[in-house]
């Protein structure tokens, strides 16, 4: 579209992003789903995979209906293209299940196969976000680290500061990972969302050496929650609020958070076809 303004890519690998935060209802979904119809916007083409294997949530926040979901790839009556819908602006979203136990108790096995079937739509796609299951379990580490880039959600309450910091504990631990990019929700200006971070990011760093990026943070604002209950982005309902605003600067700045020749990914599936720098 002429009017849309197109961001030039020095690469054509995709650029996989995990979201996560440890605690539900932080509005993980809810970023995930409006950073991706920003990303589409500046003509990205973007898939959105609902990794909450055992609740969907996306297809819902969406308004929309699919007749298959990641259970059907998992038993083997698909494939992953199959169960790919579109949603708003062109984004590819892959639905979870609903209310399937076993979605959310998946082996590591299983995670990876799962993942290494995403590369067979590497080509055709310019960023992946992962929008991850609340909680520390192995599927979501799992998950998480197969993203090049980790987003962590954050915001000034005590348990979702705790929880986001196991994350980040954990993938640091366990699989070597330093580097963070954390977003603070619901705050009443830049200046306490710059503050919640700091504080964060001084409280991480007496017991472990990461590096943590600041990408921004999203108001405190009821348009999100009228967007939702209209299963709609906020993003596109309404655009000029400060909620949709704070998306848009935040889209820019993940797309511009990359350093060069940086890839990672401990298991190397979802870059098995991807041109490198």
């Amino acid at each position: 579209m002429a009017d849309r303004q197109h961001i030039h890519n020095s690469s054509k690998s995709l650029r996989v992003i995990s979201i996560t935060g440890g605690k539900g209802g932080i509005g993980k979904t809810t970023l995930s789903i409006n950073l991706a119809v920003a990303f589409a916007k500046l003509n990205q083409k973007v898939l959105l995979f609902d990794a909450d294997l055992g609740l969907a949530n996306v297809d819902v926040m969406l308004g929309l209906h699919p007749d298959k979901n990641i259970h059907d790839v998992l038993s083997g009556e698909c494939t992953l293209p199959d169960v790919c819908i579109r949603g708003p602006h062109g984004i590819n979203i892959i639905p979870a299940a609903s209310g399937i136990q076993e979605m959310a108790d998946l082996s590591s096995i299983e995670s990876i196969e799962l993942i290494r079937s995403f590369s067979s739509m590497a080509d055709s796609i310019d960023i992946m976000i992962i929008d991850l299951a609340s909680g520390i379990s192995n599927q979501v580490i799992d998950f998480t680290h197969a993203a090049q880039d980790v987003i962590v959600m954050i915001c000034n309450d005590p348990t979702s500061l705790m929880d986001s910091y196991a994350v980040i504990k954990i993938l640091h631990q366990k699989y070597a990972r330093s580097r963070f990019g954390i977003v603070v929700n619901k705050v009443k200006n830049p200046a306490e969302g710059y503050q919640v971070f700091s504080k964060f990011q001084d409280v991480a760093a007496k017991f472990i050496h990461i590096s943590m990026h600041y990408l921004g943070h999203i108001p405190s604002d009821d348009f999100i929650a009228v967007a939702a209950r209209e299963r709609v982005s906020v993003v596109d309902k309404f655009p000029q609020s400060k909620s949709a605003i704070a998306i848009n600067n935040l889209s820019h700045g993940i797309i511009h958070w990359r350093e060069e020749n940086y890839l990672t990914g401990g298991i190397q599936f979802f870059f098995e076809r991807l041109v490198k720098n």
